[in-house]
């Protein structure tokens, strides 16, 4: 992967682009980086790039705009010969402007130049473009004994508004048997430097005028030709000035329109609107117009079960509809056969989904694959979560027989030992060898470092296996079926009960990480794990206590959040993915534990860290992942070099760290929204809430720190909502 650059990442729907910091893919890293432009995963442009009389411009700035599916990039010149040979351009006498935007899964370029001289100035642009057509774990580097073939590259009059207008179709011939193309249509006139099926090299003259403006334009389009039109518009009749007024148009859709949430702390109040943003880039339209959110960019832009539930539930109550649609989606698709391939089971809530040729020619098993031991759990927990934020107890009916398959599959396939404990082992030979959140090869292991055995029993997934419960127990009461309701719960508490027996050390009052092997083995390494059972509540207070200082020792605790594995560990390494790294998604449900609990101290000090890592971020943003070094100072975390960026449960975790601190639940069978022991930071000392939703509500809240605690205050309400503070 292409280290030591910075990388731009732009999404709409299906198509995503990962582009260095002048909006390009050159031809340089063709082949050794993951820049490009994809779609349904696959990379239908590696190669784009543009130089100005032989030489690439220098960057200057970049901004998204629009909810992250356009940037615009800014440059000047190098010092330039003219064509003629006779004189320079100097540096930073023309302005180059790009702007990409990827809008319904095709991509429109405008490049301006500005000529700030009193004298013109005559360029030859070229462009180059090109493909092979990768899959995306290709470019993961996943080795292909084979591959398909490139096609001739065709050269024709597309069908597009503008009459003539010349088109560049790249074509390639899977092993799926799928041709998949390219269409490539400049705007502008140009001579060809170079053709072949896998890259094409054009160029044009232009004379850009003194003070004066030139431009060109290009659209692509993926396995499909295109009219060139942008969201009605030909295209190049569209300036940039109505450019940006047409996108910005589209972009009022965004699901957090009506939602306004503003602090006291501008970075915090910034890193919220990135992290909707993000939310909403990642969103992507799946079957049946439902709303998904991909996991993250560049490696993970396809549906994830686990990634789509932690999510949708982060996001409660902030955007509730979120988790219908992943929920809707998760259902649909639960196994229906045991398929060892795919790790496949009845009742199974799907791992991840993709469409590319590796995984329609069962080179990868994901089409989809089922190999987690925990996105069923979570559905249910999700589902609890829903319904009682919503009370939409008519898709509760609809989804119940779905739900109760799901159930049944953590009763059997799920605990196929029957030791009464949720177990994976890999059935799939190119599947995960760990199959919880934690899916590196090498992230469960002992205290003396060996890897754990399968059948491996995570401590956390027991915790989502007795929420889950308890919550289906709840489901089951408000659809009248009182048997099931009461069996599901004392299947809950005995659940406990028989955790608290196995999984818990006495002698050094922590949660085992795993038990592994046929003989149950307790892996006895402390890790973040512990503490999502403080989040699912399978912890009596005691023993919760103890793991709340296990996660806040300096073992755990880095100073900028929770490692996954404590730097006491044989096998901690703090460049690590999984193996003493920082993830904010396992802080925010960490938080919430926090909350669960009563815990304020423990909550105050992680929150405050993770505002202090967005104080010293780029971008205010949270990434997937960095790395576990201790904090020195203010200086910002160590990055993660191939940390996904967006990715949705970072972008997610910003909002369940607001939710944990500010308490916000409900009692839905008296309407009343709770605030519980309110607690704001001395890095966040006033919140003001517009457009917060419940079942048939809309309520408007100021939480302020002062002397006697955090205040909170009603400015509007619509509905018969009631505010229940409780200290």
């Amino acid at each position: 992967m292409l280290t030591g650059i910075p990388k731009i990442n732009i999404k709409d729907n299906s198509a995503f682009a990962v582009v260095d910091p002048l909006g390009e893919s050159p031809r340089l890293y063709s082949q050794s980086s993951e820049l490009g432009f994809y779609c349904n995963d696959t990379r239908y442009l590696g190669v784009w790039e543009m130089t100005f009389n032989g030489e690439r411009p220098v960057s200057l700035a970049h901004e998204h705009r629009f909810g992250g599916h356009t940037v615009v990039v800014s440059m000047a010149n190098r010092d330039l010969p003219e064509l003629d040979g006779k004189g320079r351009i100097p540096r930073d006498t023309l302005l180059v402007r790009r702007v990409l935007s990827l809008v319904e899964d095709a991509l429109f370029e405008t490049v301006e130049v500005k000529n700030f001289d009193s004298r013109p100035h005559a360029l030859q642009i070229e462009q180059w473009i090109g493909t092979r057509f990768d899959d995306v774990f290709e470019v993961r580097g996943y080795p292909r004994p084979r591959r398909g073939r490139m096609l001739p590259l065709q050269e024709a009059r597309g069908r597009s508004a503008a009459a003539g207008m010349p088109s560049t179709v790249f074509q390639y011939e899977g092993l799926d048997g799928r041709v998949r193309r390219t269409y490539v249509y400049r705007l502008f006139a140009a001579e060809k430097i170079r053709v072949s099926p896998a890259l094409a090299g054009y160029f044009t003259r232009v004379e850009v005028p003194a003070k004066g403006i030139v431009s060109l334009r290009t659209v692509v389009s993926f396995d499909r030709e295109s009219d060139c039109c942008l969201l009605g518009r030909p295209y190049e009749e569209v300036s940039v000035p109505e450019k940006m007024r047409l996108l910005v148009n589209r972009a009022v859709t965004s699901p957090f329109t009506g939602l306004s949430i503003e602090t006291d702390h501008e970075i915090v109040s910034r890193a919220i609107r990135n992290a909707q943003d993000d939310i909403f880039m990642l969103l992507t339209e799946e079957p049946s117009e439902l709303l998904y959110p991909y996991a993250g960019i560049p490696w993970f832009s396809a549906p994830f079960g686990r990634d789509g539930m932690i999510t949708a539930y982060q996001m409660l109550p902030w955007y509730p509809n979120l988790a219908k649609g992943v929920l809707q989606y998760a259902l649909q698709r639960l196994g229906d056969r045991v398929d060892p391939f795919t790790d496949e089971q009845p009742g199974k809530v799907f791992h991840e989904m993709r469409r590319g040729e590796m995984a329609l020619t069962r080179e990868v098993p994901f089409i989809p694959y089922y190999g987690s031991v925990d996105s069923t759990p979570l559905c249910l927990i999700l589902l609890h979560e829903y319904v009682r934020w919503t009370g939409d107890v008519g898709s509760l009916r609809e989804w119940w027989p779905d739900a109760l398959r799901a159930l049944a599959w953590i009763n059997r396939w799920g605990d196929s030992d029957r030791d009464g404990f949720l177990e994976y082992a890999k059935q799939s030979p190119n599947g995960l060898v760990n199959q919880g959140w934690k899916d590196s090869h090498d992230s469960i292991m002992h205290a003396d470092g060996r890897f754990a055995r399968a059948p491996i029993r995570l401590c956390e997934v027991q915790g989502y296996a007795f929420r889950a419960r308890m919550g289906m127990s709840e489901l089951a009461r408000l659809l009248g079926r009182q048997e099931l309701s009461s069996r599901l719960r004392l299947e809950a508490l005995e659940l406990k009960a028989r955790f608290m027996d196995r999984f818990w050390n006495e002698e050094r009052k922590f949660v085992y990480l795993a038990l592994a092997g046929a003989e149950s083995e307790p892996c006895q390494v402390l890790a973040s794990n512990m503490g999502h059972c403080l989040w699912t509540q399978v912890l009596e207070p005691a023993q919760a206590r103890a793991v709340a200082s296990h996660l806040m020792s300096d073992a755990l605790f880095s100073g900028y959040g929770i490692r996954t594995l404590a730097d006491t560990e044989i096998a901690y390494n703090p460049l690590s993915y999984h193996n003493g790294s920082v993830w904010p998604h396992d802080n925010s449900l960490i938080m919430e534990g926090f909350r669960n609990y009563g815990f304020t101290g423990e909550l105050d000090r992680l929150a405050v860290a993770l505002i202090e890592v967005l104080e010293t971020s780029e971008d205010f943003r949270l990434p997937e992942l960095f790395c576990g070094f201790r904090k020195r100072g203010n200086t910002p975390p160590v990055p993660y070099e191939v940390a996904c960026k967006p990715q949705a449960w970072a972008a997610g975790s910003v909002f369940l760290m607001l939710r944990s601190l500010l308490g916000i639940g409900v009692q839905p069978e008296q309407n009343y929204l709770v605030c519980r022991s309110p607690l704001l930071t001395r890095k966040l000392r006033h919140v003001e809430i517009r457009g917060l939703r419940g079942r048939d509500w809309e309520i408007d809240l100021a939480f302020r720190r002062g002397a006697p605690g955090t205040t909170v205050e009603v400015l509007r309400r619509s509905g018969k909502v009631r505010v229940l503070t409780v200290r």
